[in-house]
C-alpha cells in the first residue's frame, strides 16, 4: 500500500487532531454539566436532558467516529502502523474501547434517561432506572475524562520506545547519523541540517517502515 507524501500526512493529521478536540471539549461539557446541574423540577430536568442528549447526538459521536476513522488512516496510509509503536498501540486500546464503551453503554443509559424525561418528566427524578442511569452515567464520566486526556497527552509525549528494534533498522539508524570526516565544521553542518529538519514544528515520521 502506497503510503501519504507529507501534504496528505499534514491534512489527515490536522482532520485527527480537530476530532479529537471536538470530542474532548464535549466530553467536558457533559462531565460538568451532569454534575453541576440540580434539577428539582420536571421543566428543568427536560431542558438537562434535552442538552446532555444533543451534546451526545452532535458532537461525541460523530467526534468519537472521525477520531477513530482518522487515526485509522494514519495507522495505515503512513509509516506509524498499528503496532509497530507501543505509544500507538495503547492509544489504539484507548479509542477502541472508548469508543465502543459509549456506544453500548453510555449513550443506550443518556437515551433511556432522556426518553423516560420526556414522557413523564414530573415523576422521572423518582424513577427507579432514571436513578440507576444517572449513578452510572456520573460514576462512569471520572474515567472516560480521565482517559481522554491520556490519549492527549500520550499524543503529544510519545512515551515508549518502537515495539522492536531489528538490526535492520539499527543499521539504518547508523548509516544515518553525520559523519565528521576529519572535517569538524561539516560534520556541524550535518548535525545542524538534521537539527532543522526535525525541529520544524511537523512530527517526524519514522523512516524506512
Amino acid at each position: 500500500m502506497k503510503k501519504l507524501g507529507s501534504t496528505g500526512r499534514a491534512w489527515l493529521k490536522g482532520f485527527h487532531i480537530l476530532f479529537t478536540c471536538a470530542w474532548v471539549g464535549a466530553g467536558i461539557c457533559m462531565f460538568l454539566l451532569n454534575f453541576v446541574a440540580r434539577p428539582n423540577n420536571g421543566h428543568d430536568l427536560y431542558v438537562v436532558m434535552t442538552a446532555l442528549k444533543l451534546i451526545d447526538d452532535w458532537a461525541i459521536i460523530p467526534s468519537a467516529v472521525g477520531s477513530l476513522f482518522t487515526g485509522l488512516l494514519i495507522s495505515w496510509l503512513t509509516p506509524w502502523g498499528f503496532f509497530k509503536w507501543r505509544w500507538v498501540t495503547v492509544k489504539w486500546i484507548l479509542t477502541i474501547a472508548m469508543t465502543f464503551f459509549g456506544f453500548f453503554y453510555l449513550s443506550p443509559w443518556l437515551n433511556q434517561m432522556a426518553a423516560i424525561s420526556t414522557a413523564d418528566p414530573l415523576s422521572a427524578l423518582q424513577d427507579e432506572t432514571f436513578l440507576t442511569n444517572h449513578w452510572l452515567l456520573s460514576l462512569s464520566g471520572a474515567p472516560m475524562f480521565f482517559a481522554m486526556l491520556c490519549l492527549v497527552f500520550i499524543s503529544v509525549f510519545k512515551p515508549w520506545k518502537q515495539t522492536r528494534s531489528t538490526p535492520s533498522a539499527q543499521h539504518e539508524g547508523s548509516e544515518q547519523r553525520p559523519r565528521v570526516d576529519g572535517n569538524p565544521r561539516r560534520g556541524r553542518e550535518q548535525v545542524n541540517t538534521q537539527a532543522v529538519q526535525l525541529g520544524d514544528g511537523v512530527d517526524v515520521v519514522p523512516s524506512g517502515q
